[in-house]
């Protein structure tokens, strides 16, 4: 049974779903060049996967959704927001938004959509069917069943879903039960967002930056009494409430996303974007990322007590706050935790496609999450003959490993773009910019010529499975880079270009299995310094998708300070850095 699993939102993207394993996983944006691809149907993802899986659009079951579309056109959503309206009265924007949702989101004019997308692609007037599967609970069914564990408590947290922002579950075997909701206006993902707005940078794009800038930050006791007024324990005690009157009921001067009680209140006029970050940006960072971490530590310890489970799955959007992550890794509630890759909305569209799968025959095939290369890959033939258009000099080596590990034990920064490409957000060897990580000097010229970021953000080591208990304590298999791990003395003296300021590294653990031309340049490096450590960041530049094809590589290779550019068996080497002759073979 093939299904296609697709998500047309923010971050859209597809999946192709063989017999309820995910095969095929494109995100618009890579395709299209454009970051986010706001609002864009991915028709061009939908098209990818049916591609790489060698299909037609008659050989698809069904289609599958992330929202629970009936909802929204048979009156239950509508109900709900009237409800909601008439405990909180919303301002212009919300009423907006909540119509908006009723008119975008019902069946029918989710169906008229795709199939008119469909139309316009391929010419058919008879699409496979469509059908919806609720947003959490999709992303509940990525994370669990995809996780290794036979049972375990399952955290969903993000902006919302239909009604919902925060949802737990227990795991067992084939089953997902609910057994606890935060429904809205109560989002840990909106109170996160209006501070990124606050902040200077953009919802739904630079909360990675604020958590990053959290870092920096020092105790603020004026900010986290404020914050504790925004963001405070629910009537339950182990839960928690978010207060609109700073998020969305009042004026809003500066942005849609916090009111101007909350600038009055903070005493600290909110950032624009093109002014520099001060001390006090840094502390109001800190308590934002602490207050969240506190109330999602309060609420799984409560729940971790009360259903004695030992095993965590989380998803949702803020699921991607590797911060939290360690901090409910290092809390002791769990023995382990896993973290579904994909953890934002794009995401839904394999959880959705998961779980339709599952009504359709009353199972899913469950097992550990193993990688996430599951983008398009192209063959040395195709590189090759993108090389040859492009008309560049290029060599192709013997062992493009040990080269690039001399290139990089030499202080050279390579882009590497190898196999499929990965999924997600974290750049996992696949479509990657690889450097040395013990030199500071190494980390700051790929932040200045390459990458254009700014100061605070760290960047991130890939380090060989079996050697991850030389830098980081408790070690663990952790190959989705979304996870922090206190590092060790030994990583701080040897790798520091990868250790962040308070501590912690985001690392990514890979095995010869998944991954072996990236295992082996990670063991050539560590043959020439004795580390099995590189530092490894996306493939693009800032504001840019990673890149997917092997001429996105090429632009980005000659307009950034990249030294070398290792595709395929091929190599690239700029003149001058590294000893490739200009006339290299074409």
């Amino acid at each position: 049974m093939n299904i296609i699993g697709y998500h047309p939102g923010r971050d859209p993207s597809a999946c192709l779903l063989r017999d309820g394993v995910v095969t095929a996983f494109v995100e618009e944006e890579r395709l299209i060049r454009y970051k986010h691809a706001a609002n864009v149907f991915p028709i061009r993802s939908i098209d990818a996967c049916l591609r790489q899986g060698g299909l037609t659009l008659d050989d698809v079951a069904c289609f599958a959704f992330g929202y629970d579309a009936a909802r929204f056109g048979n009156g239950e959503m509508a109900a709900f927001y009237d409800r909601l309206n008439e405990r909180y009265p919303p301002d212009p924007g919300t009423r907006a938004w909540q119509r908006a949702n009723l008119g975008r989101t019902a069946h029918a004019p989710v169906r008229a959509r795709l199939a008119n997308e469909l139309l316009r692609r391929y010419g058919t007037h008879d699409p496979p069917p469509l059908r919806s599967y609720p947003h959490h609970r999709s992303h509940a069914v990525a994370a669990f069943h995809l996780s290794p564990f036979d049972e375990a408590l399952v955290a969903v947290v993000d902006g919302s879903g239909e009604h919902q922002c925060t949802t737990l579950w227990r795991g067992a075997g084939q089953d997902l039960e609910l057994i606890h909701e935060v429904e809205l206006p109560h989002s840990l993902g909106w109170f996160y967002s209006a501070l990124t707005e606050y902040l200077g940078f953009e919802s739904y794009d630079g909360e990675y930056k604020v958590m990053g800038l959290a870092a920096y930050g020092r105790p603020h006791p004026r900010f986290r009494e404020v914050l504790g007024r925004v963001l405070h324990p629910g009537e339950e005690g182990f839960d928690y409430a978010v207060e609109r009157d700073y998020i969305h009921n009042g004026e809003h001067t500066y942005s849609g996303r916090f009111t101007d009680r909350l600038a009055a209140e903070l005493g600290l006029a909110p950032r624009a974007h093109a002014h520099p970050i001060t001390p006090e940006h840094e502390d109001l960072a800190f308590e934002a990322q602490r207050a969240v971490e506190e109330a999602v530590l309060r609420l799984l310890g409560h729940f971790a007590r009360a259903t004695g489970l030992r095993n965590l799955a989380i998803g949702g959007g803020v699921g991607q706050n590797v911060k939290l992550n360690g901090r409910i890794r290092q809390s002791g509630l769990f023995d382990e935790v896993f973290l579904f890759p994909i953890p934002a909305d794009s995401g839904t569209s394999v959880g959705a496609a998961l779980g339709v799968h599952q009504e359709i025959t009353g199972s899913v095939p469950r097992g550990e999450l193993e990688h996430v290369y599951w983008g398009p890959s192209y063959t040395d033939d195709e590189i090759e003959a993108e090389l040859r258009l492009c008309g560049v000099c290029y060599e192709k080596p013997a062992g493009i490993e040990e080269r690039v590990a001399d290139l990089l034990a030499g202080g050279a920064v390579v882009g590497w773009f190898q196999g499929r490409m990965e999924a997600g957000q974290r750049a996992l060897g696949a479509r990657s910019i690889l450097a040395d990580p013990r030199s500071p000097a190494i980390r700051d010229r790929v932040n200045a010529a390459v990458k254009y970021r700014e100061y605070w953000r760290p960047f991130c080591p890939s380090i060989a499975l079996e050697d991850a208990g030389r830098y980081v304590e408790r070690p663990a298999r952790a190959p989705f880079m979304i996870m922090a791990f206190p590092a060790t003395d030994e990583a701080a003296r040897r790798i520091p270009g990868v250790v962040h300021v308070d501590g912690t590294m985001r690392i990514q653990t890979v095995d010869a299995a998944s991954n072996p031309r990236f295992h082996g340049v990670i063991k050539a490096f560590e043959a020439r310094t004795g580390d099995p450590v590189l530092l490894n960041t996306s493939f693009n530049v800032k504001g840019e998708p990673i890149v997917c094809s092997p001429r996105d590589a090429l632009r980005t290779f000659w307009s950034t300070g990249l030294d070398a550019l290792a595709i395929g068996s091929f190599l690239l080497v700029k003149p001058g850095r590294g000893g490739v002759p200009d006339a290299a073979s074409r």
